[in-house]
């Protein structure tokens, strides 16, 4: 149960240096690694408006706003090792007496090849968002190959943002890292595990949540076809939460991955969970479906990937709950100056177990969609104009839709 990091890219904005080296796929048809390195920072103004900012049912009037931001962004790729920094900060400022938004975000993987069958890799991330505002931003970082010669099409990847049917309406801190690695046990034969920890802190007026997840995941896969991988997997997760509850989740699942298309990767797991939840009082077990799709293609101009998933136990910043997700991210330049960006998820919360003192939830759908149009102005100028939605659905009253646009104007420092 390792994060999922996904970066939303546009190799249009990108400017990669070194030459291009072909992948040691046995794949002939697999995409080519590209090595060398990136680094600029984009700092960007804009203005706009927002219909509800703070996702509230009172205080839910509309207010303009300022917005001021910097991304960094470093990335390397040699034939043995990727390496990918960024590190993003914005501050939103409103009128309505609204007052202002911060967010940031940092996110950093390594990944390497110390033998012929064997690769390590380690990633970590720390967000701060008030009131979800990283749901209304999509952050373009440059594209990496993938971390195994001859596997998925790497996708457009958004940082995550780890917001959830609460934590829009608050202010959310996180902390991740992780770690494992891959071997070939044999030409068809291979074993995986990954572990790490996850960290989060959320308050919004009377509520504060604290709690901290332990993931493993243990993997075995065989090689079909020079397309076509299956295997199996278990993963696990126990969760603390700030006092005596606790839960734990293991999931035995069936995986495949197959290249449906030279640029075009399918990856799904089907399984069962097994879960327990203890809040000092009373013990709470239950089963459900596990399953995760995902289907990933990158062209000439453009890279998607649509994914879903269902899970019997997630951890939220009101607790555990069962969920029921999916979205797509999309990216593709138009011509050499334009190029537009998109992202959208939902989830769908049910049977929401709260470790909140005197405080229930029922279910809930959360929804977002951002999108961005860039054009080039001049060598270092980009002009621009962002879009997003956010839509809660609850038993009771729904804040107010929020609807976001802004015209913005970037500069970059750094490799074009």
């Amino acid at each position: 149960m390792g994060a999922l990091l996904i970066v939303a890219t546009l190799a249009a904005q990108v400017g990669t240096t070194g030459t291009s080296t072909p992948s040691p796929s046995t794949d002939a048809t697999a995409p080519q690694t590209h090595a060398g390195q990136t680094t600029y920072a984009d700092f960007e103004v804009g203005a706009g408006y927002s219909t509800n900012p703070n996702m509230t049912v009172l205080n839910d009037e509309g207010a303009g706003f300022g917005r001021i931001s910097v991304h960094a962004v470093h990335s390397r790729v040699s034939a043995l090792a990727t390496t990918l920094i960024s590190a993003y900060a914005e501050n939103a400022s409103y009128t309505n007496h609204h007052g202002s938004n911060q967010s940031a975000s940092l996110f950093g993987r390594h990944d390497v090849s110390v033998s012929e069958h064997t690769r390590f890799f380690v990633d970590g991330s720390a967000t701060y968002q008030e009131n979800g505002q990283l749901d209304t931003r999509v952050l373009a970082i440059p594209v990496v190959p993938p971390a195994t010669p001859g596997g998925p099409v790497t996708p457009p990847i958004l940082l995550p943002s780890n917001s959830d049917f609460l934590s829009i309406r608050g202010h959310q801190s996180s902390f991740t890292g992780h770690a494992g690695g891959s071997f070939e046990l044999s030409p068809r034969d291979s074993f995986s595990l990954s572990s790490g920890a996850e960290h989060v802190v959320f308050h919004s007026g009377p509520f504060r949540t604290i709690y901290t997840t332990i993931p493993v995941s243990i993997a075995y896969d065989r090689q079909l076809s020079e397309r076509t991988t299956v295997g199996a997997r278990v993963t696990g997760a126990h969760t603390d939460y700030d006092g005596p509850a606790s839960s734990r989740v293991i999931t035995p699942q069936f995986t495949a991955r197959t290249r449906l298309a030279p640029n075009i990767s399918f990856d799904g797991a089907l399984g069962v969970s097994f879960a327990r939840f203890d809040d000092g009082l009373i013990v709470r077990n239950s089963t459900g479906l596990s399953a995760q799709a995902n289907l990933c293609g990158q062209g000439e101009t453009s890279v998607f990937c649509a994914h879903a998933g269902v899970d019997e136990q997630t951890a939220t910043t009101a607790g555990p709950t069962r969920s029921i997700s999916g979205g797509i991210d999309y990216s593709t330049r138009l011509d050499a100056n334009q190029s537009i960006q998109f992202s959208l998820g939902v989830t769908h919360y049910s049977m929401p177990t709260s470790i909140i003192p005197g405080q229930s939830f029922s279910g809930s759908t959360y929804y977002h969609v951002a999108s961005t149009y860039s054009r080039q102005l001049g060598s270092r100028f980009f002009g621009g104009v962002n879009l997003a939605a956010r839509k809660l659905t609850q038993n009771g009253p729904d804040p107010k839709t929020d609807l976001n646009v802004s015209l913005f104007v970037r500069y970059r420092l750094g490799d074009i």
